[in-house]
């Protein structure tokens, strides 16, 4: 039994590392791609970059026309108005534009899309089986939800498999995106939606609170670059605080931060 347990172990750890060997042999000179080049398009891309995962050199964007392109150009991307050029030149294909275009992007681009293609869908609301659908091949699908503060590697990203994604690239995705931030595959896909609300859109609502914190120290005398350090310094302190430390964020607001009166 003993013997038994140490070859599953040693089996075990060979998987291991054979797959982060293989691993390691994909992401070296992996080219990736983004259909799109947006926000999104920029937040996802500039954390890579940041993170030294994949170099600029290495990723192409298009956009409907060359305005669309100076900030990614601008960050040392490669860029195109041709959508099949970075599909043709892509092992990953980010698909960053508007859910409302990306139907007609897809339907411009599948004859080019191959079983080797992972395509990473950062559209919020379109499901994996509608891409699956229109490109019409068994092709690895992830789709995520990633939020802006991924720019600074500091963000989170919501992930759920398609059909036809296979765990090598599942992982490949996670490896792609675990250095962006927080990355978690979530138990079912409709549960990204829950979480568009929750992490999506929320930094724009923190953005303005840390505006109103600066506000009032402006108004009380402070200048208002060190009211807004201050301001966005808390935030992230505290929230480093519930990320860390393990408590409910509650007991940081009553028992840290706020004495109990005595009368």
């Amino acid at each position: 039994s003993i013997g038994i347990n140490a070859e599953y172990v040693e089996f075990q750890t060979f998987q291991h590392y054979f797959k982060q060997i293989n691993l390691s042999t994909i992401m070296e000179g992996l080219r990736v791609g983004f259909l799109g080049s947006g926000n999104m398009c920029q937040a996802v891309a500039g954390g890579l970059i940041a993170s030294g995962t994949v170099p600029a050199s290495n990723i192409t964007c298009s956009a409907r026309s060359e305005g669309g392109l100076a900030t990614v150009r601008a960050m040392g991307m490669n860029t195109t108005l041709d959508n099949g050029e970075v599909v043709r030149n892509s092992r990953v294909v980010f698909l960053a534009v508007k859910p409302h275009i990306l139907p007609g992007v897809l339907k411009e681009v599948a004859e080019f899309v191959t079983e080797d293609h992972l395509l990473v869908s950062v559209a919020n609301m379109v499901t994996n089986k509608q891409i699956e659908d229109i490109v019409g091949k068994k092709v690895g699908v992830m789709r995520t939800l990633p939020n802006t503060p991924c720019k600074v590697r500091s963000g989170v990203v919501v992930a759920y498999p398609g059909t036809y994604c296979t765990p090598a690239q599942s992982d490949l995705c996670t490896k792609l995106m675990s250095p962006l931030g927080l990355f978690s595959i979530l138990p079912s896909e409709p549960l990204i939606d829950v979480a568009s609300g929750l992490c999506g859109s929320s930094p724009a609502f923190l953005f303005m609170m840390v505006d109103a914190m600066a506000d009032a120290g402006v108004r009380m005398g402070l200048p208002r670059g060190v009211a807004q350090n201050l301001a966005a310094k808390t935030m992230e302190g505290s929230a480093k605080m519930v990320l860390e430390g393990g408590e409910h964020p509650i007991l940081g607001a009553t028992d840290r931060c706020c004495q109990r009166a005595v009368w």
